[in-house]
């Protein structure tokens, strides 16, 4: 169980701090030798169940020593709170509920913060609007704070959601979500992939950009072309991908180009190189026998959905013949796991898709070469090189930073040639990439900025305004 007590209290005007129900009963001890169902020692945690008033209205987290050297160790969110009133003897009424959990390393905590602070604030509303808590005068262990504690207590450890009606009007409505890590910066050129059947998740009420961004999105198209696609903002496209990369509905790429390099990583032996299934699976990824059942339109996004859940890639063709999933060659031999491997080997540095595809046409006449690119980085045995460029010498501008910026604007410089005679005409295409040259854009990053190709980037690097640009590749 993640909870393992509900504490409510609260302080008496009379008694002064009052732990009023506590499920399961004996979770805290008030004798100097607890019993063994004992979670905490109330002497150690008092003053932070009812604390001051400075603390009320915060959540407060600790982290107690246990009752006894056998108490396993827990950890205690709550969130006091104080309503001052002149109903109220010495003008204010202090409750809190707090949630004993299990120890933070196997649970996660900061979901159940959000359960505690929605708690407090749904009791605040009805102890304002009909005094639910102060004018309840029920034993421990009896009467319906101690039955919403023990329900909500129960529901939570078993379905991780409860909805417990609390009178006509009023009912508690708690689910845990959990706390995910924050995804990774989406760029314009990274490439979003799904990995779930999103059309299933999908209903009318999504946000409308959302539902304009999502049937661009097929593996192949970077987000700026989505945004084209769909006719959506750019930073709000972002931030759409970046929400269903949150969730683990996609995850992000790397434009696909015959110019571009992989290479095997440290991982491609312990893996497909040894892993027979893995081989086969692949062979049904790649295989172009399977195209027209593929929905290319949907770049295997449920194929792809299922290998980076469970590790399989063959959805659709998972029906097939156990020999019938191997792709042919050109000559029509069968490309089988050592063939796969091979190929995959063979992408090394400095060798481009391209050539790599040169060399090896034969084996892969049958074989989408993106699908084939796109499972080894998926499962994590390839990996991209990119491509930086720096540059080594000063840029010459005879007419200043300033109006070299400027000529960089769209309609201005077209002005501005006619008056020059087209000389800025000839320094358009160089000027403007300065900002990238030193060696931290890639030229993925760099090319989609522009809307510009590969090899159109690499006529304008030698330009001679630019100077000696050197490219990297790492």
């Amino acid at each position: 169980m993640s909870i393992k007590a509900i504490i409510y209290s609260r302080f008496d005007p009379q008694e002064g701090p009052k732990i009023v129900h506590q499920v399961p009963e004996d979770s805290i001890s008030t004798a100097t030798n607890p019993g063994p169902d004992a979670i905490l020692a109330l002497s150690t945690v008092s003053r932070f169940l009812i604390p001051r008033q400075s603390l009320c209205g915060n959540l407060v987290c600790l982290t107690p020593p246990p009752a006894s050297p056998d108490s396993p160790p827990c950890i205690i969110v709550s969130y006091p709170v104080c309503i001052k009133g002149e109903h109220y003897p010495r003008n204010e009424f202090i409750f809190n509920f707090a949630l004993v959990l299990s120890p933070p390393d196997t649970i996660d905590v900061p979901s159940y913060k959000s359960v505690v602070t929605k708690l407090a604030h749904l009791m605040k509303s009805l102890e304002e609007q009909t005094r639910f808590l102060s004018d309840d005068t029920s034993l421990p262990g009896t009467g319906k704070v101690y039955s919403l504690c023990e329900t909500l207590m129960e529901d939570l450890n078993n379905y991780a959601e409860c909805m417990i009606p609390i009178d006509e009007v009023n009912t508690l409505n708690i689910k845990l979500f959990p706390t995910l890590p924050n995804p990774a910066p989406v760029k314009a050129w990274h490439v979003p992939l799904f990995t779930v059947k999103i059309e299933s998740l999908m209903d009318e009420n999504w946000d409308l950009t959302m539902q304009r961004v999502i049937p661009f999105i097929d593996g192949v198209n970077s987000v700026k072309k989505i945004a084209l696609l769909a006719d959506a903002d750019l930073n709000l496209t972002r931030k759409c991908v970046r929400h269903l990369l949150y969730y683990g509905c996609i995850l992000l790429l790397d434009i696909f180009s015959f110019n571009a390099i992989y290479a095997p990583s440290a991982e491609f032996t312990n893996m497909i190189a040894t892993d027979l299934e893995m081989q086969a699976e692949c062979a049904r990824y790649v295989n172009t026998a399977f195209e027209p059942a593929r929905q290319e339109n949907a770049v295997g996004a449920h194929e792809v959905s299922n290998s980076f859940k469970s590790g399989s890639i063959a959805a659709t063709t998972a029906a097939t013949a156990d020999d019938d999933f191997w792709p042919l060659t050109g000559r029509g031999d069968v490309v089988d796991g050592v063939g796969i491997v091979q190929l995959f080997a063979c992408l090394r540095q400095g060798l481009t898709v391209r050539e790599w595809y040169v060399q090896n046409s034969n084996m892969l006449a049958n074989i989408d070469v993106r699908r084939f690119i796109t499972f080894g980085i998926i499962k994590g045995f390839l990996y991209r090189i990119h491509r930086y460029a720096i540059q080594t010498t000063n840029l010459k501008n005879e007419d200043g930073p300033s109006k070299a910026a400027g000529n960089m604007q769209g309609s201005g410089t077209k002005a501005f040639d006619a008056r020059n005679g087209g000389r800025e005409s000839r320094r358009r295409d160089a000027l403007p990439l300065t900002h990238f040259l030193d060696a931290t854009h890639s030229f993925d990053e760099i090319c989609t900025y522009y809307s510009i190709s590969e090899k159109d980037l690499l006529q304008r690097l030698r330009h001679p305004q630019l100077g000696e640009v050197v490219v990297l590749c790492r």
